[in-house]
Order: C-alpha cells, then structure tokens, then sequence
C-alpha cells in the first residue's frame, strides 16, 4: 500500500503537465516561479492506438477508423456506442457512451503509469499487471495499483469509482496551484445572434491577480441533450471542446460559431489539470430583420390606404369630393 502512495504523491501534479503537452520543470526552480516538479518521465513516441468503426471525436474533430494516440488528446466516444483503446504496456480503456476523456502516460519507479483525466461519463480502465494509472475525475484523484481492473464515472460535477479488482485509493484533492479565470469584456451571460460568430477570451491570473502565459485552457460547449448551441475552434482545430493556450497576458482566445436555431447552452473553461473553472451562458436568438412578416404586412397596408384614398379624392364626375376612410389593416 505505501508502494501505492508513492506513486500517487509522485504525481500529484501530473496532470498540469502531461495532459497540458507541458514538461516537467528542471530542478532548482523557486516555488511559484513556474510549474511544480513532477517525478515522472513522459514516454516517447505514441502512448496506444484507437479503432473505432464507428465516429469517433478526437480534439472535436469526427474520426473513423484507427488512428495512433500520442497524448493529450480529448477523445469523446459517440452517444450511441462505446469505444476501445489499447496502451502500449499498460492496458485498455473502454469509453461507454458519449464518455469524454484525456490521457497520458509515463514512467514512475520504474512502473508505467496511466494517467487519465475524466471529463464526463463512464471510463473503465483494466491495466496490465505491470502497470499502475493515476486518474482524476471532478476534482478527486485515484491511485490504481497494479493490474487494477476499475470504472471511474463524472455525472453532474460528482465522481465515482468502482473497483472491479486490484486496489484504487481515493487520492484526495490534489495539491495544486490556484488560478482566476474571468472572461474579458463579457459578462455571465452572452447574446449571440444565429449562424454568427463571435471570439470569447478568458483571461487566466495566479494568485496574485498575475497573468500566467503557456498555459492550456479546456473549452467546453455543455450541450444539453447532446445538442449544442454551436461549436468552438481555437487555430485549426473546432468542436465542442478545443484547447487554447494563454499567451503573454494570460488570455486564452477561441471562437464560438452560433448554430441556426434559437437555444441557450453553457460554456465551460477550466485550466487543465486543475478544478479551476469558469462558466458563461451562451444565449443564440434568431435575429429578427425589418422585413419580418409583420412589418412587411403594415408597409403594405399603409400603401393600400393612401391608393385607395386618392383614388376616392378623385371625386364623382359632379365636382364633388367625397373623403372616404382608409381601410382597416389587421397586422
């Protein structure tokens, strides 16, 4: 059990920087002065493959067929299947339906290790017996043991474990740095017409209201029912989560594209690795032009009326004239 422990303070941070594609800081750095120390080593060349016959989204992007993982990547398994993916010298991972994930992979103590981040749904890990995984799911961490055999589940910002063999620790809360996020120039709620887009910027601060460059930030479109309100894109990359990395006045950018219906959605930021977050509400409205249906029915009725009083002012062949009232027009 203390082998367990070990390894589980060896990676108390790894997520900041595995699943962030950042690497481990050099020895002799001042505590503050940039990311904290991690014990472990990232592995080389490609972590484990995906084949999927069915679409798959990788960073948002649909994919079928197989494809080689090299870490990092935000996999989200459709809604209507689950989907497998090997890691070499470690195991496999089932994603259930419309699961969401990202993972890692290293060495620590000589052991492989796992390292997962559960962003909503159910993910079952199964390890081989010379591999250990270290997860983190809705701000709780787990450390799995050897040739563990475990579900680990997020469900309306709760986590859950079942442990199907070996043995997986509840972790704790991880020790972390602590980051503001605040969107800029926005309030809680944004208005964007449909089928337009508009660029949202979050601008992420350390403890010291200081701004933190190089830093990547988790974009996600909540979605209710499966169906979002428009989709995202940071650089080439789109869908319903993107990552976009704070530059050197700590602001991450990224561009929201509105769909063609009138929906409200919610749009989450978080620093990865962390529980640091932001939520906006994204409110898509149809707009509505001058020449909607009404406007054009009271332009046209307004001309009627005016034809029609003109033509009566033109009098009876006696010389008289007779003022006869405009019609009535019922927009």
């Amino acid at each position: 059990m203390s082998r367990y422990a070990a390894i589980g303070t060896a990676l108390a941070l790894v997520l900041t920087t595995c699943l962030g594609a950042r690497p481990a800081s050099a020895s002799g750095e001042e505590e503050g002065d940039g990311p904290i120390r991690l014990y472990t080593t990232a592995m080389a060349g490609p972590i484990g493959s995906i084949n999927s016959a069915g679409q798959v989204a990788i960073d948002g992007r649909p994919f079928i067929g197989s494809r080689s993982l090299w870490g990092g990547e935000v996999i989200q398994a459709p809604p209507d299947r689950s989907v497998r993916i090997g890691f070499d010298g470690i195991g496999q991972v089932t994603l259930n339906r419309g699961a969401q994930a990202r993972f890692s992979a290293g060495r620590a103590e000589s052991q492989l290790v796992l390292v997962a981040s559960i962003l909503s749904g159910d993910v079952k890990i199964s390890l081989l017996q010379e591999a250990g995984a270290y997860v983190r799911a809705s701000g709780s961490t787990f450390t799995a043991s050897r040739g563990a055999d475990f579900l680990v589940g997020v469900r309306e910002g709760e986590a859950s474990l079942s442990t199907l063999s070996g043995v997986v620790e509840p972790g704790g809360q991880a020790a972390q740095r602590q980051y503001k996020l605040r969107p800029v120039g926005l309030g809680s709620s944004i208005s964007v017409r449909a089928r337009s887009t508009r660029q949202i910027q979050i601008q992420v601060t350390d403890e010291n209201d200081k701004p933190v460059p190089d830093l990547p930030v988790l974009f996600l479109l909540g979605g209710a029912g499966g169906q979002s309100a428009g989709s995202l894109s940071a650089g080439a990359v789109a869908g319903s989560s993107v990552t976009a990395t704070t530059n050197g006045q700590g602001l991450a950018t990224v561009s929201f594209t509105a769909g063609p219906n009138s929906t409200t959605d919610s749009l989450t930021a978080r620093v990865e690795g962390t529980d640091n977050s932001t939520t906006l509400q994204i409110n898509v409205s149809r707009g509505v032009g001058f020449w909607s249906t009404r406007n054009s029915l009271i332009i046209l009725g307004a001309v009627a009326a005016v034809g029609g009083a003109a033509v009566a002012a033109s009098g009876d062949g006696n010389g008289e004239l007779r003022p006869v009232p405009p019609p009535v027009v019922n927009p």
